[in-house]
């Protein structure tokens, strides 16, 4: 991803970091004066995002100086448009539970592929955001409905050549399984790909401790952690790290990514880049 203000894989993802920056808190202002981005729109980066299956797509509200966090009003209404024609229009609660930064996850199933446009009837004055939908075949990423490919992931007894399975200060308790052999079991899966050491914003950063914190409540689902590089050290020397088995398998363009699939291995619900303990809990939920 962009070297805005974090290390990841993304060549051009300022489309998802955009003006969220690195840094200070929010000053508050009287309104807000920009929407962002938190995912690749099409223009600024590759569209992830396909017609015919409902979409998720995070945002932020931003003031004059930074993403607004404790001000960020409660409700954003959206309207998404083609041409002269109103797709929907839609009341989104800010996501804010165990994190910092508020979003507004915007979802939308659209008929087709094309460009569209994101605005806020709430606020007339900040100007639209305008984003490229694909069609199914041209987006290899894998949507709800596709099914989890039986992959070796690293674990404590297999690290598969990915030198630190874990790059949270305290490593995390998902990596005692493969995913190749708990899709095989008829239970459950819940697969997260993110690199907590490497996430310096709060945008990703508590994404893996979230699932810390909810997964003991579901005993009958597998959670799995899996990294991004092979060798984060490889930063060090001023080299780019090789990603990981996983990222260049399931080609991701992006991370975190989360994946909650049944027994059968279908995807029913998948996470991207920015959520809170709600969504979290609401996609574990489906399984």
């Amino acid at each position: 991803m962009s070297h805005v203000c974090r290390r990841t894989f993304l060549i051009g993802s300022a489309a998802i970091s955009l003006a969220t920056a690195c840094g200070s808190s929010s000053t508050p202002a009287a309104a807000p004066e920009f929407l962002v981005v938190r995912f690749p729109d099409g223009y600024r980066a590759a569209s992830t995002m396909i017609a015919g299956i409902e979409q998720r797509m995070p945002f932020a509200i931003s003031d004059s100086v930074d993403i607004m966090r404790e001000s960020a009003p409660d409700h954003l209404t959206f309207i998404v448009t083609r041409g002269d024609t109103v797709i929907t229009e839609t009341s989104v609660t800010a996501h804010r539970s165990g994190i910092i930064t508020p979003y507004y996850p915007l979802k939308v199933t659209f008929p087709d592929a094309g460009a569209y446009v994101v605005s806020l009837a709430d606020y007339p004055d900040i100007s639209p955001i305008d984003i490229l939908i694909a069609d199914a075949g041209e987006v290899s990423l894998l949507q709800p409905g596709d099914r989890l490919p039986a992959i070796g992931t690293p674990t404590l007894d297999d690290s598969r050549g990915v030198v630190d399975l874990c790059t949270r200060a305290i490593d995390c308790p998902f990596h005692d399984h493969n995913l190749n052999d708990v899709l095989a079991n008829g239970r459950p899966t819940v697969l997260l790909i993110a690199t907590p050491g490497f996430c310096q914003t709060d945008i990703c950063g508590p994404v893996v401790d979230l699932l810390i914190e909810e997964a003991p409540a579901y005993d009958s689902i597998d959670f799995i952690h899996a990294e991004v590089y092979v060798d984060p050290a490889d930063f060090t020397s001023g080299k780019f790290p090789d990603t990981s088995p996983i990222v260049a398998s399931l080609g991701l363009p992006y991370e975190p990514i989360l994946f909650a699939a049944n027994g059968d291995g279908k995807i029913i619900a998948r996470l991207d880049l920015a959520w809170d303990r709600v969504e979290l809990n609401e996609a574990i939920a489906t399984l």
